[in-house]
């Protein structure tokens, strides 16, 4: 018995020897990394004073920019005089176009049109001139409008109407001659992470997109953010998606403004809703989850192999389809993260991962074609493997998607003009997981995006608005997105004749005192104050997300991520990538005084604004709390740079002003949430802020703790980030 005591006395002795042993080495390990990241942060220079930003300038067509009009025309001489818009507008046109022009005309506020075969504004048809194109000739006396259809016609008098608008009714006299680059101008806003919105912020986006020229709207839509008749039990109670009925009032809406309301499922991956449930886990490519670079644990691809997918997807597309008249379709099936790493890994030994994936396409293309609809998908998993694209159907429209300034259009709209199949081209207005959006890099994507998608023959351009990491973003941040693709895709040589800012105080938000263009713009650009231009995002917003953390843990965390990044976009995207890594190697310091000086000067710019849109005073409650958000982020990664060095009551200080910053922003932002979406998801978007405010509290709860509970506290956190830093790698 003695030697039993004595053997299993030394197991625990030898067991706590280990550990002991393997804290003391990370602990040691901490500090070399300690040691390591202050070297490297002592070689970083202080960010330089960011540049003023000036205005666009003419190129070119200094007429056009003189206009006050976007999308720029492609000729506008101006002359002298203006054309006064009585409210009683007599117009002429061919009788069986009376009735069609005469609600277009009711588009312009305050008129009143009245047909007259001797009216002050007069319509001639030229079959001579381009689809969708018009001359608009702006007289003292008359006004003449000449069309070669329909569509034409009515972008002719949307025109006068954002005119009439940026002039206060007395219009400069102009001759134009205008039509589209690109045959297709599209958006695609996400209303399925969290963020569904409501029936009246819907309408009220469309009728701005159709005053913009736009002729193409998708809805993005995963999960539950439909209500799918046929699957009520999986979301009723728990989700408020948007219905049948209310796209099919949107639908006529669109149809009345020459807008193809395209509908929009994913089909493959981004599926993690479905894969959650108990009806449906068994679908999930790998069932036990895979860690996308190696940190986030994700069941979001179904197993194509699989003929349930098909089935779920087809039932889905049933539900969702009736309420479409569109002749087209967005299957998605992008990012398919799992595929070939769980249930269908022998079968894409044997066949080629792409292959498989294409054979599952063409599964779907074949449901579609049965319901007379035209597919669109996706065109990151064949650009990757370029030997599939003489292997799809020619009725399928590629949507090649990239949000980075120097994602490589050109090369791939040569690539897919080769392939003879119709293609888009599909920038971001970069106003997601960016708090106010990015600016500088929104404007060069989409003019990369435009100029090559017009000079190898791309059918269009679709502007895609997500709401990663819990859709953050208040919907007027994407209203520069919005505008500049607007410009861009009609007109693409327009970038330096675009005065976008002057635009968008006459008209997007009628700012009387013409500042709120500037503010917008220029707050999406806080991000210079910023490490380095993270992709896709902002370190702000990442902060938010990371929480209270050790420095050394999040400079590991970020080390992992860039490495994920390459893995998933050296074959895509490689330009991109190589310009990231370059970014982050010439990091500076966060210029944190920089950056609150400049957002207390937005806010004060903010102050004088006069918008006169009828939801003028919620635009600036928006855009005062998001200004506050990003108070809060760049407040808390100065924090955490710079905890070592504080007292226990500095420290105290800095956590509450966060905590108060968190407290304020979070009661406002449920406010105005729900005057644009419906409450479904919000719980869920804000879960990481709330997260940090009760991490906030506990560690202000710490620093009143006896310093040998702080210490050990430190000890285990130095413990933790050491072994974590070791599980990631210690770092780019």
């Amino acid at each position: 018995m003695k030697k039993l005591f004595k053997v299993i006395l030394y197991f625990f002795l030898g067991l706590l020897g280990l550990i002991i042993a393997l804290l003391i080495f990370l602990d040691v390990y901490y500090s070399v990394l300690e040691k390591r990241y202050n070297r490297k942060n002592d070689k970083i220079e202080a960010r330089s004073v960011i540049p003023p930003v000036t205005a666009n300038t003419a190129a070119n067509n200094d007429n056009a920019v003189l206009l006050n009009l976007i999308p720029v025309p492609k000729k506008a001489a101006l002359s002298a005089g203006h054309f006064f818009l009585w409210k009683s507008l007599r117009f002429s046109v061919i009788d069986s176009l009376k009735t069609s022009v005469a609600d277009y005309l009711k588009m312009i506020p305050g008129v009143k049109p009245e047909f007259s075969k001797l009216g002050n504004i007069q319509f001639r048809y030229n079959s001579e001139l381009p689809r969708q194109g018009y001359y608009l000739d702006i007289k003292t006396d008359r006004i003449t409008v000449t069309y070669s259809d329909l569509q034409g016609l009515y972008y002719a008098i949307v025109s006068l109407k954002v005119l009439n608008r940026n002039y206060d009714g007395n219009i400069p006299c102009v001759y134009i001659e205008d039509s589209p680059d690109l045959e297709v101008r599209g958006v695609m806003l996400d209303i399925s992470r969290n963020k569904v919105p409501t029936r009246e912020t819907l309408l009220n986006l469309t009728q701005l997109l159709a005053d913009l020229k736009y002729n193409h709207l998708e809805l993005y839509v995963e999960g539950f953010s439909f209500a799918y008749p046929s699957f009520r039990k999986l979301w009723e109670g728990s989700e408020t998606p948007i219905t049948g009925e209310e796209i099919r009032e949107l639908d006529t809406f669109c149809k009345a403004h020459f807008i193809d309301l395209v509908g929009n499922q994913n089909s493959l991956g981004h599926m993690t809703a479905w894969l959650a449930t108990d009806q449906y886990k068994d679908l999930a490519e790998c069932p036990k989850g895979y860690k996308l670079m190696g940190l986030i644990n994700m069941k979001s691809t179904m197993n194509l192999a699989d003929p349930a997918s098909i089935e779920l997807i087809s039932k889905m597309t049933d539900d969702l389809l009736p309420n479409f008249s569109s002749p087209n379709f967005n299957i998605n099936l992008d990012e398919p993260f799992e595929l070939g790493k769980g249930k269908s890994k022998e079968l894409c030994k044997q066949k080629g991962e792409g292959q498989v994936y294409l054979d599952y396409a063409l599964k779907l293309h074949d449901m579609m074609t049965k319901r007379n609809k035209k597919i669109m998908m996706w065109a990151d998993i064949v650009l990757r493997h370029p030997e599939l694209l003489s292997s799809i159907p020619k009725d399928i429209t590629l949507l090649d998607w990239g949000y980075e300034s120097t994602y490589p259009y050109a090369r791939h709209c040569k690539t897919l003009q080769s392939s003879g199949l119709d293609y888009m081209v599909c920038p971001g207005t970069n106003s997601w997981t960016s708090i106010a959006g990015r600016t500088d890099n929104m404007l060069a994507t989409i003019d990369s995006a435009s100029t090559n998608g017009v000079k190898y023959g791309a059918k269009g351009l679709l502007l895609t608005d997500w709401g990663d990491m819990g859709h953050w973003q208040y919907l007027p941040v994407s209203y520069a997105g919005y505008t500049a693709a607007a410009a861009m895709s009609w007109n693409s040589r327009s970038l330096n004749e675009t005065e976008l800012s002057r635009f968008l105080s006459s008209f997007v938000f009628r700012d009387k005192n013409a500042v709120m263009g500037d503010l917008v713009l220029n707050l999406g650009r806080y991000y210079r104050y910023e490490e380095f231009p993270m992709l896709n995002m902002t370190t702000t917003m990442v902060s938010l997300q990371f929480g209270l953390r050790d420095r050394l843990m999040i400079n590991a965390i970020v080390g992992k991520v860039i490495g994920g990044i390459q893995n998933l976009m050296k074959d895509l995207a490689p330009e991109a990538v190589e310009t990231f890594i370059k970014s982050y190697e010439s990091r500076h310091h966060l210029d944190y005084e920089g950056l609150r000086k400049f957002i207390d000067s937005k806010e004060e710019l903010l102050k004088k604004s006069r918008p006169g849109t009828t939801d003028s005073l919620l635009i600036k409650d928006e855009y005062f709390n998001a200004m506050r958000l990003i108070r809060l982020g760049s407040g808390l990664q100065n924090y955490i740079n710079n905890r070592g060095i504080l007292t226990i009551e500095e420290e105290k200080s800095q956590l509450k002003i966060l905590k108060d910053l968190g407290i304020r922003y979070l009661e406002e932002n449920k406010r105005l949430w729900l005057l644009r979406n419906k409450p479904g998801g919000y719980s869920i978007s804000i879960a990481s802020l709330e997260d940090l405010m009760k991490q906030i509290d506990n560690r202000i709860l710490l620093l009143d703790k006896p310093a040998l509970t702080r210490g050990f506290s430190r000890f285990m956190e130095r413990i933790s980030t050491a072994g974590a830093s070791l599980y990631l790698g210690s770092g780019y």
